[in-house]
């Protein structure tokens, strides 16, 4: 059991957002603990984590047909970033995989619930 985990970094981003998002991904209660629904974290049970890099996740839809993506960072920066989040997950004590940045891949995943978390960090 474990998250599925878009991410994507925009222009103002910083390596301050990745800790941020470490601790909110590792301690967040998605799943299903012994008192109530969505009582245990990612920690709590030992699951699995996989990130996958969306700049899509930038996107501006609120104007027009046609979305905008002036807040997305660089390609520099966001493979920066990622580089950054990944080294940084790989020292936690969960079990971490990636994809590979900018990359085209077919992703399949199995949803329990179903259950979709949006996070701005």
């Amino acid at each position: 059991m474990g998250i599925l985990a878009y991410v994507c970094f925009e222009k103002d981003d910083t390596e301050e957002v990745i800790e941020k998002f470490i601790s909110k991904i590792i301690n967040f209660s998605f799943f299903q603990g012994d008192r109530s629904v969505m009582y245990a974290s990612l920690r709590e049970i030992s699951g699995e984590l996989m990130i996958v890099s969306q700049f899509t996740l930038s996107a501006v839809t609120d104007k027009g047909n046609k979305p905008s993506f002036h807040r997305a960072a660089s390609t520099e920066k966001a493979n920066y970033l990622y580089d950054s989040l990944i080294d940084r997950l790989n020292e936690c004590p969960i079990h971490c995989q990636s994809g590979v940045f900018g990359s085209d891949m077919d992703i399949h995943s199995v949803n329990a619930g179903p259950v979709t978390f949006s996070f701005k960090i």
